[in-house]
């Protein structure tokens, strides 16, 4: 399956859904596209454990990461909580935090929580269809300073190709 299948694919069953439930503030398009193009380069759609390293899930979101936004912002925000809970599959028994491992079984809760570690970042929303601005934000909100990622023409074309699919 080609790569823009793939991101098709994710966009249509997985990000769509999820990020109609949520409905964060903002541009839904360009969330879609830079969420799409995150998985791109965090991913790129084809490992959902982290070669080398401890992220898990489309969107490479650390065990650590996850159960920090579980802790110590979910609580703050009920109504995004029960929707995170509501992605969570049931032998988790509603218990968010610890349940990192979730991530690699339901794509839908990896792309909510994704979603919410760049929410929660201060990073704004890029623009739509600027894979340059989203590449920017990728990198100031999630994959941050320490990450290994790079704002390079490597990166951008990876959203570029998000933003085509």
């Amino acid at each position: 399956m080609s790569n823009a299948t793939l991101i098709r694919n994710v966009v249509t069953h997985v990000l769509v859904p999820v990020l109609a439930l949520l409905d964060l503030p903002g541009d839904q398009t360009a969330r879609r596209q830079l969420m799409a193009g995150i998985g791109n380069v965090e991913s790129g759609y084809r490992a959902r454990r982290q070669v080398g390293g401890p992220a898990l899930g489309w969107w490479q979101v650390e065990p650590a990461t996850h159960d920090d936004l579980c802790r110590n912002w979910l609580p703050y925000h009920p109504a995004l909580a029960a929707i995170t809970r509501s992605l969570l599959p049931a032998r988790y028994g509603g218990v968010l935090i610890g349940s990192a491992q979730a991530m690699v079984e339901n794509d839908e809760y990896a792309a909510c929580i994704g979603s919410l570690v760049f929410f929660r970042s201060a990073a704004p929303l890029p623009p739509r269809d600027d894979p340059v601005a989203q590449c920017a934000a990728w990198k100031r909100g999630y994959n941050t300073v320490l990450g290994a990622g790079a704002v390079d023409p490597q990166h951008v074309a990876a959203f570029a190709a998000a933003i085509a699919a």
